[in-house]
């Protein structure tokens, strides 16, 4: 394992330097090699059982995870006094339904993309705001590799993982039916990408719609708006999205 230098992302990666994360003096950060992929499967399974609705959290499989690794892709793990806290995967974009193509990007710039494949904490280590300080940790990373583009999919019903996300100024883009083939049906998941580096401009709140509804976010999408943010009144399992127009700079 490799020791991420979390001064020099401060110091260098303005997006980091801004975050307020609590109880950061409590982990330290490794970018993980081939010998402890294997190690985290039962951590995967920690977080597995804890998880009711199964739907939210797609679990890849150990030879998965190793594939990952094969393409290029890396995975980036915090530790409290050297207990597994949590987890990040990031993924380089292939095959013909890589969340990429939803974009419609060109082929050079779908190779300068990543994926951000799995993000998930132990319940004991849960906020710390963990899933934030991995998702900035690998963006740095993925900027002093040359990436440009991340993607991610995230549950309709996952609160928690898709406000996290637009904290980091991930926007919802588009809504699909994934991980299906011709023996099982697909899960619906939020699509949403980020140019790394960028800023998300303030903007107006245009449509505000329940998680839930998937057609009417759906036919605002289509008429050019994204999710920027999600409003939660009442519970995590039913909370607005906001739609507007994005500007980065």
């Amino acid at each position: 394992m490799k020791k991420i230098d979390i001064l020099e992302i401060k110091n260098n990666f303005h997006k980091f330097a801004e975050l307020n994360f609590r109880n950061s003096e409590n982990f330290e950060y490794y970018i993980l090699d081939k010998e402890y992929i294997s190690k985290l499967e039962p951590f995967f399974d920690a977080v597995q059982k804890d998880i009711l609705n199964k739907e939210i959290f797609f679990r890849n499989t150990l030879q998965e995870n190793l594939d990952i690794l094969e393409r290029g892709g890396f995975f980036v793990a915090a530790f409290s006094n050297m207990e597994l806290a949590g987890v990040i995967s990031v993924d380089m974009a292939h095959g013909e339904k890589s969340l990429p193509t939803f974009m419609h990007l060109s082929p050079t710039d779908i190779l300068k993309s990543v994926i951000i494949d799995t993000v998930c904490t132990l319940p004991k280590y849960r906020g710390n705001s963990l899933q934030e300080k991995l998702m900035c940790i690998c963006e740095y990373i993925c900027l002093q590799k040359g990436n440009k583009y991340a993607f991610m999919s995230i549950s309709p019903n996952n609160y928690y993982s898709v406000n996290n996300a637009f904290k980091q100024e991930y926007t919802i883009f588009a809504i699909e039916e994934l991980y299906g083939d011709n023996q099982k049906a697909g899960l619906t998941r939020y699509i949403l990408s980020l140019p790394l580096g960028k800023r998300l401009a303030k903007v107006k709140e245009q449509y505000s719609v329940i998680n839930s509804n998937i057609d009417m976010q759906k036919e605002v999408i289509d008429l050019g708006f994204v999710g920027m943010k999600a409003i939660n009144f009442t519970s995590v399992d039913k909370f607005f999205v906001s739609y507007s127009k994005a500007f980065y700079d």
